[in-house]
């Protein structure tokens, strides 16, 4: 029984993984498999933040922003994901250069050089994707 539920969270953690990153996350895969239950409750967190609740104040695009700020003033090494899933969202290269602004401003030009620079050029690629794809698909 205890097998059947761990195989449920990790699927659980892959389906949410695949859903909401389009890929699966090593990082979550490892922990799930030793802590199955507490990244299915991490997950429900996660799913009760980032999602477009009529009672939420916040887009999706703009929690998003909120978290690549976050992540580039906490100087994370890879600050790509939540960029790239602010263009998803309907964000812009723009909108992002303003967040690592906005991070200069309040933790200086290291925040960009460190992190910043790494979330707007992701920011820059996911764009430049999707108006390809876009193009592709009125053809």
């Amino acid at each position: 029984m205890a097998k059947a539920k761990k195989n449920q969270g990790l699927e659980m953690v892959r389906k949410y993984s695949l859903n909401y990153y389009g890929r699966i996350i090593d990082a979550f895969e490892t922990l799930g498999r030793y802590l199955p239950d507490s990244m299915v409750k991490w997950i429900e967190l996660r799913q009760s933040i980032f999602n477009e609740s009529p009672a939420g104040a916040l887009t999706i695009r703009e929690k998003e922003l909120i978290a690549t700020a976050i992540e580039i003033i906490s100087l994370k090494p890879d600050s790509t994901p939540h960029a790239k899933l602010a263009i998803k969202a309907g964000g812009t290269p723009k909108d992002v250069a303003e967040v690592c602004a906005i991070c200069i401003l309040l933790g200086g030009m290291m925040t960009h050089m460190v992190s910043g620079q790494h979330a707007l050029k992701a920011a820059e690629e996911e764009y430049e994707r999707q108006m390809k794809s876009e193009a592709k698909s009125r053809r």
